[in-house]
């Protein structure tokens, strides 16, 4: 079972906007799952102008774009505090994502979580609505995470998991930058009793699917 792990550690170069595209791109989907506690999109900074837009153009034009978000609640309340409202920064942020990507003609499904507190980054290569890879970690579809030389970044960490060995080539491809590590190979101990990557990415993506999301409607 292949992996890659990466972590961003200079301003100059994020691992995830790297193999977010790839992933994106990947010759063996059709569709993409794209989970994010916080998607931004306004202000001094909307990420499908900084590329993404290009990448869902690029990888599916015959598909679609699944999104769950995020965060909303506001950041003045306690996030246990009952009835909190929407933070509308992060909320219109969403909303512009949404309206952008149908503006450029590509297809999407929007949901939120119904407490307005999701925030797994998570997103999932998919054919035919079956699950051939993902990219899971601590990188929202933001700036600080995905931008490159911005004033404001991250430390963030992401783990690349695919199951077809074909796409070895696609996801292993070096970095245009100098890391130490990234590369792994799992080897499943034959003592335990797992079952195969295939079977936990379409897991993960029945989880994701089959939960208590809204789809997300607005004017």
């Amino acid at each position: 079972m292949p992996i890659r792990i990466t972590l961003r550690s200079t301003v100059e170069f994020s691992p995830y906007r790297e193999l977010l595209s790839r992933l994106i791109e990947s010759p063996a989907g059709d569709s993409v799952l794209l989970c994010s506690g916080y998607i931004q999109t306004l202000g001094r900074y909307n990420i499908l102008r900084d590329g993404l837009l290009g990448s869902i153009k690029k990888g599916c034009g015959a598909g679609k774009v699944i999104t769950v978000a995020g965060s909303f609640e506001d950041e003045n309340r306690s996030k246990y505090a009952p009835n909190r409202e929407p933070n509308p920064y992060w909320l219109d942020s969403y909303k512009n994502f949404i309206r952008n990507l149908r503006g450029a003609k590509v297809s999407v499904e929007p949901y939120i979580a119904p407490e307005r507190n999701w925030h797994a980054k998570i997103a999932i290569r998919l054919r035919d609505d079956e699950p051939v890879a993902a990219l899971i970690g601590s990188s929202n579809l933001t700036r600080p995470a995905y931008s490159l030389n911005a004033d404001k970044w991250n430390f963030e960490g992401d783990v690349m998991i695919w199951s077809d060995p074909a796409l070895n080539e696609h996801f292993r491809r070096p970095f245009n930058a100098n890391l130490t590590y990234g590369d792994m190979q799992l080897i499943l101990d034959p003592g335990v009793r797992q079952p195969d990557e295939r079977y936990q990415l379409r897991a993960l993506y029945k989880d994701i699917m089959g939960g208590q999301l809204n789809y997300f409607e607005f004017e």
